[in-house]
């Protein structure tokens, strides 16, 4: 749907970036295209591996996945060609918000591959197999499952008549953009946060006993070292510290301990980047691993560490998604409207 937002009507010196409501269903449209007729090719050709879930028992997807590539190629070209004004917006929203959720859940295991890759410089499978298609095929569904999003929320703006950029009503002329003064997020997404952080401990509360020697712990009568359990709370106060300033002013403007940073303006995509990269792999995989712990197939139940590894990855994941909502929001820029000349 076209709205009196147009990009022509947009200051040229915006970077290209900067101008994602005006191509990013484009770009969704196309890429999921090429992505959909490629594996409907596999399809036809006999391939039943799409994502590897076949690998773990789980019914093939690679006939559904396409199926939703190809539609939702139709439904992102639906949010910027003419013809799709004839489309009720509440459908057009509905399937480009579908489409997203669908490409980021398959694609969700992508930062294991990535850290993977980065430690050992290969991708594996769990028998040890070379496994570059499954880890190509998560990377491509994260960038349609990010263009779909943003596809999704620049149509909805437009449908709702305020600028697809920065989400307000004003005149469609601007002079330039403008960044809200730090502040903290909510006391709703702030306790969200703060019971994120302390998810983790009972997770480290259980690997210290089993370095311990406490017996019953750790699975196989493993037995971690001090170190192991060392390198736990210092990549845990990563994770805290990096969910703490997506709540905090701080995370908006660096504090006075940065040095020469103090009072520069923190780039989004500094703590956004990781955190979409992290928060749907943790999230999906706690839940996950919390399920399969509650009916009994991971063999300690919920009261063991994999209870615990459940709450501590499912309870940040979840924590760490809900505070990047809220800090993208707090941080989005605003368009300054352009005065009027006077006559």
């Amino acid at each position: 749907m076209r709205s009196r937002f147009d990009d022509h009507a947009v200051a040229s010196s915006i970077r290209w970036w900067q101008r994602w409501a005006s191509w990013s269903g484009s770009a969704a449209s196309g890429a999921a295209a090429v992505y959909g007729c490629v594996l409907l090719v596999a399809a036809l050709t006999g391939y039943r591996s799409f994502l590897g879930i076949t690998d773990l028992g789980l019914p093939d997807v690679t006939w559904p996945g396409a199926a939703v590539l190809l539609i939702g190629s139709g439904v992102a070209a639906a949010t910027v060609r003419p013809w799709g004004v004839r489309v009720p917006p509440g459908v057009v929203s509905a399937g480009a918000w579908g489409v997203a959720a669908l490409a980021l859940t398959g694609s969700c295991w992508v930062l294991l591959n990535l850290i993977q890759l980065v430690l050992t410089g290969a991708v594996t499978d769990r028998h040890g197999n070379s496994d570059w298609v499954t880890f190509a095929e998560r990377l491509c569904l994260a960038v349609v499952g990010a263009l779909f999003v943003a596809t999704a929320l620049a149509h909805a703006r437009r449908s709702a008549g305020v600028c697809p950029r920065c989400g307000r009503a004003h005149s469609p002329q601007v002079s330039g953009r403008r960044h809200p003064v730090p502040h903290a997020a909510p006391s709703a997404v702030r306790r969200i946060a703060y019971a994120g952080c302390c998810a983790f401990l009972p997770y480290l509360t259980l690997h210290a006993l089993g370095a311990a020697g406490v017996p019953g712990i750790e699975p196989g009568g493993f037995r971690p070292t001090w170190s192991m359990v060392l390198a736990g709370v210092c990549g845990v106060g990563l994770a805290v510290f990096l969910l703490l300033g997506l709540v905090r002013p701080w995370g908006m403007v660096f504090p006075r301990w940065t040095l020469w940073l103090a009072g520069r303006r923190v780039p989004r995509f500094l703590p956004l980047a990781p955190v979409w990269v992290l928060a749907p792999t943790l999230a999906l995989y706690g839940t996950g691993s919390g399920v399969l712990a509650g009916a009994g197939i991971l063999g300690d139940g919920l009261l063991g560490i994999g209870g615990a590894a459940s709450l501590a990855f499912g309870g940040y994941g979840w924590a760490l998604a809900i505070a990047a909502v809220s800090y993208q929001l707090r941080t989005r820029p605003l368009c300054v409207p352009a005065k009027p000349i006077a006559s």
